[in-house]
C-alpha cells in the first residue's frame, strides 16, 4: 500500500508540473494535495470492490490507503475568463490512475447596475450541495458525504453550460441577495443506474469523467460509465438561491435529465435512464463558529426494456451541525435515504439511515488532520437478489486522515 501512495503522489505531481509548464510561469493558480488514511471498516463489499456495501472501504480494505491524491489548476485568461482543471487519483483500479473530475471555462465579466452574471461551459457539478463547498467539491465538515452529495459525486456532472445571474440586493441597502441558475448538458443518460442496482452510499470518491462506478471484474455487479449521450436529448436544471448577508443561504434546484427509458446503446451496454428530482437546502452560519445544514432530495430514475416501464422513486435527506473553534471543528450528521421499486420483485428497494461525527484540526493552510466515525444501518434488496447475502447490514468505519497541500490556492 505504501507503494501505491508513493506511485499515486508521484504521478499527481507529474501532472501539476505539466499543467503549470502549459499555462507559464506565475501565470496560473494552481495546487496539489495528498490525502493519506488510516482505516478501519468492518463492512460490507463496497462498491468499488463489485459490492452493495454502503461504505467506500469494506472490512477488505482496512488500514494504510490514499483517500485521494488531487491536483487543480485555475488559468486566468484575460480579464474576465478562466479556466479551471481539477484532476484526481483514488488508487482503486479505476480505467485511469488520474483523471479529470472537473474541467471548464468560465466567463465572469464585472458587475453592472447592481447585477452579476457568470457562465461556465464545459464538465462541472451542478449548485445543488450546501455541504461540499471546499476546493475539489470535497466538504469542510467531514471526510464522508452525506448521502445525497454522495450520490451526486457518483452519478451526476454538468457537461454543457450554466448561466447564472445574481442580484446583489447588500449591494444596494438590502439585506440579501438573490440568483436565478440554468444549466443545459448532455452526456449524462445512465444517471440514474447506481440509486435502481446499489442504492445509497456514503463515501467521498468521486467518478471522475473518463472512468466508472464499480469493479471490472465483478459479477453480477458489473462496473458502469456514467457520462455518455444514448438518446441525444439535452437535459436541464433549473434553480434559485437566496443568501442574507452571506450568513444564511437557501437553494432550491430542480434537475432532469429528460432521458428516453427505451433508448439503448448497445456499445455499452446501457439504457438512458429517465433521472429526475427536486432539491431543497438551507444553511445557516453564526458569528461564534456555528453551521448548521439541511437538505432534502426527491426524485425518480426509471428505464423501459422490453418486459415494459420500471421505475425507482428515491429520496434522502440530512442534518448537520458543526462548531468551528480557532483551528478545530466538530461536526456531527444525521443521514436518512430510501428507493422504492416498481418491478415485481422489488429489485432496487433500499431503506437506511446513518450517523457521522468528525473531528478537524488545521494547524495551517498545508496541512489537516481528520478523525471520522461512520455508522450506516440499511435495508437492500439486492444484496438477497444480487448477492445471496442478508439484506440488512450494519457497518462501521473509522477513518484518520492526514493531508498536505501545496500551491497558490494553500498560501
Amino acid at each position: 500500500m505504501g507503494r501505491v501512495l508513493v506511485d499515486a503522489a508521484a504521478r499527481a505531481g507529474l501532472a501539476v508540473a505539466m499543467f503549470a509548464i502549459a499555462a507559464g510561469a506565475n501565470a496560473a493558480d494552481w495546487e496539489v494535495d495528498v490525502d493519506a488514511r488510516l482505516v478501519s471498516s468492518v463492512g460490507e463489499r463496497s462498491i468499488t470492490n463489485g459490492g452493495l456495501g454502503t461504505l467506500r472501504y469494506d472490512d477488505t480494505q482496512s488500514g494504510l490507503r490514499l483517500g485521494r491524491a488531487r491536483f487543480a489548476l485555475s488559468q486566468a485568461l484575460g480579464q474576465v475568463w478562466s479556466l479551471k482543471l481539477d484532476a484526481s487519483a483514488w488508487a482503486d483500479h479505476d480505467r485511469n490512475p488520474v483523471d479529470l473530475t472537473e474541467a471548464y471555462l468560465q466567463f465572469r465579466p464585472y458587475p453592472f447596475a447592481g447585477y452579476r452574471f457568470r457562465l461556465k461551459a464545459g464538465a462541472f457539478y451542478a449548485p445543488v450541495s450546501l455541504e461540499n463547498r471546499a476546493a475539489g467539491w470535497e466538504s469542510p465538515y467531514t471526510l464522508s458525504y452525506s448521502a445525497i452529495n454522495t450520490w451526486l459525486a457518483q452519478e451526476l456532472r454538468t457537461i454543457g453550460a450554466e448561466g447564472q445571474i445574481d442580484w446583489l440586493g447588500t449591494r444596494t441597502g438590502h439585506g440579501f441577495d438573490l440568483a436565478l441558475t440554468g444549466g443545459v448538458f448532455g452526456w449524462n443518460d445512465p444517471a440514474g443506474v447506481v440509486i435502481a442496482n446499489r442504492g445509497f452510499s456514503l463515501s467521498d470518491r468521486q467518478t471522475t469523467l473518463f472512468g466508472r462506478v464499480g469493479a471490472s471484474n465483478s459479477s453480477p455487479l458489473q462496473s458502469m460509465e456514467l457520462f455518455h449521450e444514448i438518446d441525444h436529448r439535452a437535459g436541464y436544471y433549473a434553480g434559485i438561491e437566496a443568501r442574507y448577508f452571506d450568513r444564511v443561504v437557501f437553494r432550491a434546484l430542480h434537475y432532469d435529465n429528460r432521458g428516453d427509458p427505451e433508448a439503448f446503446d448497445a456499445a455499452i451496454h446501457a439504457f438512458a435512464w429517465d433521472t429526475h428530482f427536486n432539491s431543497l437546502g438551507l444553511r445557516a452560519e453564526s458569528n461564534a463558529g456555528w453551521t448548521a445544514i439541511v437538505q432534502y432530495l426527491d426524485g425518480e430514475t426509471a428505464i423501459a426494456p422490453g418486459s415494459g416501464y420500471l421505475g425507482w422513486p428515491f429520496k434522502a435527506r440530512f442534518a448537520l451541525i458543526s462548531r468551528q473553534i480557532r483551528n478545530h471543528r466538530i461536526s456531527v450528521r444525521y443521514d436518512s435515504f430510501a428507493v422504492d421499486s416498481e418491478s415485481t420483485e422489488g429489485g432496487g428497494a433500499q431503506r437506511g439511515h446513518a450517523w457521522t461525527a468528525a473531528y478537524v484540526f488545521e494547524p495551517d493552510t498545508h496541512w489537516r488532520v481528520t478523525l471520522e466515525w461512520l455508522r450506516v444501518t440499511s435495508d437492500s434488496a439486492n444484496r438477497a437478489l444480487d448477492l445471496g447475502v442478508s439484506p440488512v447490514a450494519t457497518e462501521t468505519q473509522l477513518q484518520l486522515s492526514v493531508r498536505f497541500a501545496l500551491g497558490t490556492f494553500a498560501r
